[in-house]
């Protein structure tokens, strides 16, 4: 099922619309939804689609030829044989271009020349899910051809309300579960089963060896990345809790230099990114830097299958789940309620529904307790939100919690606003009743 995404069929419709001839470059990871966003947009158009694999130009050729029904030559004969008697403007998408660029030399010149040809009318659309690749390396392998490049458009994962959308029959704390577990990736979306419970898609499609994610943590590592043994053992301690430098360090044995290396090709990846305190915000309290994973589905994976092999090889997967997943899995949804909040409290910021016009967002990591969303505006009024998953209630006690990390962060907040799942005690409420600087919002109204 396709949801969302009017914004990037708006800007590739853009495009198509212009009088000349475009080149564009959409990436972004793989099963974010890039093939269905194309195949949605070239549905009503004139389109060519081909999926570039890894191998030799000589087996390139012969596969592309397949596709056209002949026997190519070169590049340049493909493309002649695609635009061959089309009427009106083509759509031509490449897609895992990378494959096309790193094997051989001969690709993206024929496709310069396509473009410039003045009896084609054409856009091309080349897609990739090798964001280092596009962002890092594949510039400076094409040199002065980037020129012709009309426009980079990387594909972001999908929204929380997307996956509302996605998954209709699910309650809104359901829907929290799934895309805690999955991210925005609509790929893993279409891999559950609407039909059965989360615990039950958990164990069946994650758990199960059998299941269509089982392997996808693996994949999603050795996809790219060389050396697995150091970059599974940073990326499973990240996924524990062991976030700084000198833990990694401390933990691997690794030197700091090595780790930096590795962090740096992760964050490349957007596998993993740094979270620093709030620029605003005193750092004599707070941590300097902490790195933790951004996919949530490489942390699970990381978190309770690579960490508990031994278990999830020798147990059934309702076993495994009951005994190695269950009590840890609200710890490990807290991360991603604070992701759903912050996209909530933008679509207010987007509509002016804020009490504040927010110019400056981050977080703030102290050594005693953590601010999960700081707004100011360009005055400096701030609003400070604390997210709670875990707590079946919330109450004046946890609320002092939250102003006495504000205050050892050095920040005044004007509004607070507190999301829970759980309830809110009837003195916090007659107190936010009494006090408008305080929001409570539950669960239902997100």
């Amino acid at each position: 099922m396709f949801v969302g995404r009017k914004k990037d069929l708006k800007f590739l419709e853009d495009n198509f619309s212009g009088q000349n001839n475009k080149l564009l470059v959409v990436y972004g990871h793989k099963g974010v939804g890039k093939s269905s966003l194309m195949l949605r947009f070239a549905a009503d158009k004139k389109y060519h689609y081909y999926a570039a694999g890894p191998c030799a130009e000589c087996e390139q050729l012969l596969l592309w030829g397949r596709t056209l029904g002949r026997d190519v030559a070169d590049f340049d004969s493909v493309f002649e044989t695609i635009s061959a008697g089309a009427a009106g403007k083509q759509l031509i998408i490449i897609d895992e271009f990378h494959n096309l660029i790193r094997y051989s030399e001969n690709f993206m010149p024929a496709l310069i020349r396509h473009i410039k040809d003045a009896n084609s009318h054409c856009m091309v659309v080349l897609v990739s899910s090798s964001i280092s690749f596009v962002e890092t390396d594949f510039v400076p392998r094409i040199g002065t051809m980037a020129l012709n490049i009309s426009s980079f458009y990387k594909l972001s994962e999908m929204g929380f309300m997307d996956c509302v959308n996605y998954f209709k029959d699910y309650s809104t704390r359901q829907c929290m579960e799934v895309y805690s577990i999955t991210g925005g990736m609509p790929a893993y979306w279409n891999a559950f089963d609407p039909a059965l419970s989360v615990e039950e898609n958990i164990i069946q499609k994650i758990l199960s060896p059998s299941g269509a994610l089982y392997y996808e943590g693996e994949r999603i590592v050795s996809a790219e990345l060389r050396e697995l043994n150091v970059y599974s053992t940073l990326l499973n301690c990240l996924s524990g809790g062991m976030n700084k430098l000198n833990e990694l360090h401390t933990h691997s044995g690794f030197s700091r230099a090595k780790i930096s290396v590795y962090l740096k090709n992760l964050m490349e990846r957007e596998l993993v990114e740094k979270v620093f305190p709030y620029d605003n915000a005193s750092g004599i309290n707070a941590k300097k830097g902490i790195y933790r994973p951004t996919m949530r589905l490489l942390e699970f994976y990381f978190r309770f299958m690579f960490s508990k092999r031994s278990a999830l090889e020798t147990k059934t997967p309702e076993e495994f789940y009951k005994d190695c997943v269950e009590k840890e899995i609200k710890e490990f949804h807290q991360g991603n309620f604070c992701r759903v909040c912050g996209e909530y409290l933008e679509i207010l910021n987007q509509n002016n529904m804020l009490p504040v016009r927010v110019a400056e967002r981050g977080e703030w990591v102290g050594k005693r307790g953590t601010i999960d969303i700081v707004m100011q505006d360009e005055e400096g009024e701030s609003l400070l939100a604390f997210c709670d998953w875990i707590s079946e209630e919330l109450d004046m006690d946890r609320l002092k919690e939250c102003l006495a990390t504000a205050k050892e962060a050095r920040l005044s907040p004007d509004h607070v606003y507190m999301f829970a799942t759980g309830s809110f005690s009837e003195e916090l409420k007659e107190y936010a009743a009494a006090n408008s600087f305080l929001k409570l919002i539950d669960i239902d109204t997100l």
